[in-house]
């Protein structure tokens, strides 16, 4: 299995770079849901639809939206897993947190405020893992896929959306907005998530689904 040990000067940047990202996502819940829809031109509902469609979840599974943010994923996974399922969000963002208990309501979803790159659940707890535009603004994105190897089920599917630069007919704009959102959201678009997904998951499908 890889291993990611960091050195020191790497736990200090990391340390710097969490803080950094924590207070950006902290400022950015209350209007995170109308960002989502700017960036993506109104069409992030469907992405995040086709993501949980793919992981072929049923009544009664359990899962873990990590990077969970306002709860955007929600509806789209207990709409699968019913009520007899279970749904835990993670997020280390409170205010992000905050904001997906205002939109859950009662619903059984569990919200925990965790580092993704540091669960606490034990080995082989989910049936299933979807991670939204977060990976690349992680920065142990590589502890975070060895960690939601670990608690994954063998037979379990893990969903990724990640953000990429734009090309074809939205290469412009999308230029614009990858550049805002560089600054303001901290995502590294130069990171290869495939490499270091495939050295814990089996790839079973692989392509960009907007600005292609």
């Amino acid at each position: 299995m890889y291993a990611y040990e960091p050195s020191m000067k790497d736990v200090f940047r990391m340390a710097k770079t969490i803080r950094e990202v924590l207070v950006a996502y902290d400022r950015a819940a209350p209007l995170y849901g109308l960002m989502n829809q700017v960036y993506f031109f109104g069409r992030d509902k469907r992405f995040r639809s086709m993501v949980a469609e793919k992981l072929n979840l049923k009544p009664g599974d359990a899962v873990l939206d990590l990077c969970c943010g306002t709860a955007l994923d929600f509806p789209f996974l207990l709409q699968k897993i019913k009520t007899q399922g279970t749904l835990l969000g993670v997020d280390l963002s409170s205010e992000m947190l905050k904001q997906a208990k205002k939109e859950i309501g009662s619903k059984g979803v569990h919200l925990v405020r965790s580092d993704a790159a540091h669960l606490a659940f034990r080995d082989k707890t989910f049936d299933a893992i979807l991670i939204s535009f977060c990976l690349k603004i992680t920065p142990a994105y590589e502890k975070t896929i060895e960690e939601a190897a670990r608690v994954l089920k063998p037979a379990g599917r893990i969903g990724v959306l990640g953000n990429h630069k734009p090309s074809g007919p939205l290469r412009l704009p999308g230029i614009i907005l990858t550049k805002a959102l560089s600054a303001i959201a901290k995502i590294d678009f130069e990171t290869n998530l495939k490499e270091q997904l495939s050295k814990e998951f089996i790839i079973i499908e692989d392509r960009k689904m907007y600005g292609a």
